[in-house]
């Protein structure tokens, strides 16, 4: 019964039923009273032509048309005043004074009166009125309106009966019963016919829109409602509803690539904050030892005599302090760096043009060695990226390159283009980076197997810990490679277009 088509059969059934009882209810008693009260009405009208006649004239005049009518071998009457409302089924009685009959419908003339046994003539008599009102009695043949006059005519009295039986509309009412009935029947086969046409035209996009719905409830997109039906309200649910599938659909993948986004940028941010503090660490670690040097050397001073070592001791200090200085520069270098990776303004650059630059500066300082620093370069698409702080992963390659290669040799610079990359490498001759040093020597303050903060070349093991993290903020590579005569440091920046 919660289907559509069984409610919209019932509901049809049941408006056919209701429909056909009151339209058999109004036919059966509204136009039953329709007529009594009509006839009522004809009735009267009768009565008041037939006082206005010579009465006693006009039973003459009827009763001689009706012996003629007998004699013609039963002619139809015509031009009585009488058989005119006759002809309507209105029946006349009309007796004197005496309540002797002087006319009666359907009965020869002068036929004595027949009065019943159970009612004298008297209590008839009392029956008829001067002002008659057509009525309706009931009797064992039905009911038949009724007027009962009595006229008074130049001094004669006469009794006026006047009926009409209702047997003609009973029998009417009873066909159109039995049609109605037959209607309702022909109403309900039609009906149901219609009703299944109707359901099945409903229902099942109904049914597949609720199907579809269900599949959507359970992310499953896989289905749409595509088939045009007759009705425009089905058709906007189907639309409502492949519209609703999609925008879920957009909803949903855009929130599965934020919440990806977002866990890969809880994880940069836990790396981050492990980064920074192994970096603190670390920090406190490579502190502690040019403290402690510059200490030791402070509290000899004032016991040393001799102005030489004094002096010597002034310059260890010295160094220590720079060291130190230098330690706090690439400090700050990194908390700019990694701060960046939050925000940082990009820009689209020319890598050529940016390493041509650095060269131009470091080529004093490599001149002090007597290296020769070279640059191979052409011109190359241009990246997105922070154009400082490529400068400053470009001028840690070229120190490192600055302390580790020998005096006398060549440091090799190169920009070019490989797969997606731009690729930026410097090359300078002198020991190889041991194999398990590969990994390591991009963390912080870790100096390789034979470092130290001692060590010959003054570094303080965050120049490529620095290089590493300017690349991630760019999304690029970076790595190292054993040549032939010495190593190869490199980073790559992807290649961008100025629409992305």
């Amino acid at each position: 019964m919660n289907t559509i088509s069984k409610r919209l059969f019932v509901h049809l059934i049941v408006l056919l039923t209701v429909l056909s009882g009151i339209v058999g209810a109004l036919y059966a008693y509204g136009t039953r009273a329709v007529y009594i009260s009509e006839q009522c009405k004809t009735v009267e009208e009768a009565y008041s032509r037939l006082v206005n006649v010579d009465i006693a004239e006009l039973c003459q005049s009827e009763n001689a048309m009706k012996e003629k009518a007998l004699e013609d071998e039963g002619e139809e009457n015509s031009g009585g005043l009488l058989e005119e409302y006759e002809s309507d089924n209105l029946k006349f009685r009309i007796r004197d004074e005496n309540f002797e009959l002087l006319y009666a419908t359907n009965k020869l003339p002068k036929i004595k009166n027949n009065s019943s046994d159970h009612m004298t003539i008297e209590q008839w008599m009392t029956k008829y009125t001067e002002n008659p009102q057509a009525g309706y009695e009931e009797n064992e043949n039905g009911g038949r309106v009724v007027l009962r006059g009595k006229h008074l005519r130049e001094g004669s009295t006469y009794y006026i009966l006047i009926t009409e039986t209702t047997s003609a509309i009973n029998r009417s009412t009873s066909y159109a019963q039995k049609m109605l009935l037959l209607v309702l029947a022909v109403f309900l086969l039609l009906g149901t016919v219609s009703v299944r046409v109707l359901s099945k035209g409903i229902g099942e996009p109904v049914e597949k829109a609720a199907r579809v719905a269900r599949k959507i409830a359970n992310k499953d997109f896989s289905e749409r409602i595509e088939e045009e039906t007759k009705y425009q309200e089905l058709n906007e649910l189907g639309d409502s509803i492949n519209m609703m599938s999609q925008q879920i659909q957009d909803y949903i993948h855009d929130l599965e690539t934020f919440n990806h986004l977002l866990q890969q940028d809880n994880a940069r941010r836990a790396d981050l904050e492990q980064h920074r503090k192994r970096f603190v660490n670390n920090v406190s670690h490579e502190l502690k030892t040019p403290l402690a040097i510059i200490s030791g050397q402070v509290e000899l001073l004032p016991m040393i005599s001799d102005g030489e070592k004094r002096e010597k001791y002034c310059e260890s200090v010295m160094e220590e302090i720079t060291r130190m200085s230098d330690m706090i520069n690439s400090m700050l270098q990194i908390f700019s760096v990694e701060e960046g990776l939050e925000n940082i303004p990009m820009e689209m650059l020319d890598l050529c043009k940016v390493a041509e630059t650095v060269c131009n500066d470091f080529t004093p300082l490599f001149a002090r060695k007597q290296i020769t620093l070279q640059l191979e370069a052409k011109a190359c698409p241009e990246v997105l990226g922070n154009a400082e702080n490529i400068r400053r992963a470009m001028n840690n390659f070229l120190m490192n390159a600055y302390r580790y290669a020998p005096v006398g040799t060549a440091v090799r610079c190169s920009v070019e283009e490989n797969g997606a990359y731009m690729i930026y490498a410097v090359y300078n001759e002198g020991k190889p980076v041991e194999e398990k040093d590969i990994h390591k020597i991009w963390d912080s303050f870790y100096q390789g197997s034979a470092g130290s903060s001692n060590d010959s070349t003054g570094g303080t093991g965050l120049g490529l810990y620095i290089v590493k993290s300017i690349v991630a903020q760019h999304g690029g590579v970076c790595g190292v490679e054993n040549k032939e005569k010495g190593v190869e440091f490199w980073f790559g920046i992807p290649l961008k277009t100025a629409e992305n």
